[in-house]
């Protein structure tokens, strides 16, 4: 396939992302886009989109105090002094990293926040706190394994992929995520 077609191809099914589908619309462009050769990233990220779109009303209908925002432990600073404790890190507030300021944030409005250092402590936080929905932050593949444990709990999930993973010194577009932590029946601005 041509580039151009190729993308023109990802644009539209980038549209089609933005709109309202049944899950076996979302399976069937999966396996479209492995037909034409596009990339694992680029599927991904279409799925992510058309969760996020599927899920957008209902996260939005939940209250902040039923809600949990999931941060990896990746977005700390190398400098980082948090302990790990029983439920993830335990933030310092030292602020040379981000996540400071968007768990007080969060926190302010009614979020429960986690820093974790890995997706198998999810588990432990949905049994322990039971929120109904889920904002969380991670890699392209955590967030799709994150994804199927949240509707395994019966929890709606809200994702925001890092900009750069890795395990060490990640990133994420922090403006996104605090507008998916305001996102409420009133407002819908994000994806």
């Amino acid at each position: 396939m041509a580039k151009e077609q190729k993308s023109t191809l990802i644009r539209f099914l980038r549209r089609v992302a933005k709109t309202k589908l049944v899950s076996q619309t979302i399976s069937e462009l999966e396996k479209l886009a492995s037909t034409l050769n596009i990339s694992e990233q680029e599927i991904i990220m279409l799925y992510l989109d058309l969760k996020n779109t599927k899920n957008k009303d209902q996260f939005a209908a939940t209250p902040y105090q039923n809600r949990v925002l999931l941060l990896p432990q990746c977005l700390r600073s190398s400098e980082c002094k948090a302990e790990l404790g029983e439920y993830g890190y335990e933030c310092k507030g030292c602020g040379k990293c981000g996540i400071r300021d968007v768990k007080r944030e969060a926190e302010s409005i009614g979020y429960r926040v986690f820093i974790l250092p890995g997706g198998s402590m999810v588990e432990r936080v949905f049994k322990r706190f039971k929120p109904k929905a889920c904002l969380g932050v991670a890699c392209l593949k955590e967030l799709v394994m994150g994804i199927c444990l949240s509707e395994r709990f019966n929890i709606i999930p809200f994702t925001i992929p890092l900009l750069r993973d890795g395990c060490v010194n990640t990133n994420v577009d922090w403006l996104m995520l605090r507008k998916a932590l305001y996102l409420n029946s009133s407002i819908s601005n994000v994806r």
